[in-house]
């Protein structure tokens, strides 16, 4: 892969992990949670680079893959057969891939999350500015799931929601909402939206 470095415009060639399949190489969650994985250093001046480039996560021991796809454009298609029982997901930025890799590996339903991340949104934007809010824990002692909300500022804030609404959340989508299988399902705030609108017309 060519990488302009952001510090000096070299352009170099680098080879980047294109395939990361967690359960043989074990040590990569560690790299992609932390990003080594995707720092790279320029020969030319030395610094590092963050590349972010298309990657696909494969946890065959929690049936799962997440493709970072950060290209415009759809992502190519699914070509596996069969996947009964998977989840596949696709993601636009590091953070995301980090997110839905820590949500999906917890047996959680990114669904209900993406609908309280939501909700939660709209109340902390109430008094803060808030430009990204992601999936931080699960509280195993409490069940709370807590979540950190990065601030225009650069600041970030950790807040939590009880379990219960998460329970709540998972029936409604289990029981009215329906996310195609065999494809890589693009489960954000955006679709959140979509879908709270139209369990709130289910509703009524």
């Amino acid at each position: 892969m060519t990488i302009t470095c952001p510090h000096c415009q070299a352009e170099t060639e680098h080879k980047v992990l294109d395939h990361i399949n967690v359960d043989r190489d074990p040590e990569l969650r560690a790299g992609v949670q932390d990003l080594s994985c995707f720092r790279v250093s320029c020969p030319n001046c030395g610094e590092t680079v963050l590349a972010v480039y298309p990657c696909l996560y494969h946890d065959m021991s929690n049936q799962f893959m997440v493709w970072l796809w950060p290209e415009e454009g759809q992502a190519p298609r699914a070509q596996f057969d069969p996947l009964a029982g998977y989840t596949l997901r696709r993601v636009d930025s590091l953070n995301g891939f980090r997110e839905k890799i820590n949500i999906l590996e917890r047996g959680l339903d990114d669904r209900a999350v993406e609908i309280m991340k939501l909700l939660l949104f709209a109340q902390l934007n109430r008094d803060l500015d808030v430009v990204e809010l992601l999936f931080h824990e699960l509280d195993e002692r409490t069940m709370d799931f807590r979540f950190v909300a990065v601030l225009s500022d650069g600041a970030e804030q950790y807040v939590a929601m009880p379990g219960a609404v998460y329970q709540r959340m998972s029936e409604d989508v289990g029981a009215y909402l329906y996310t195609p299988g065999g494809d890589f399902a693009c489960i954000d705030m955006a679709w959140a939206q979509d879908a709270l609108k139209l369990l709130h017309e289910l509703d009524g």
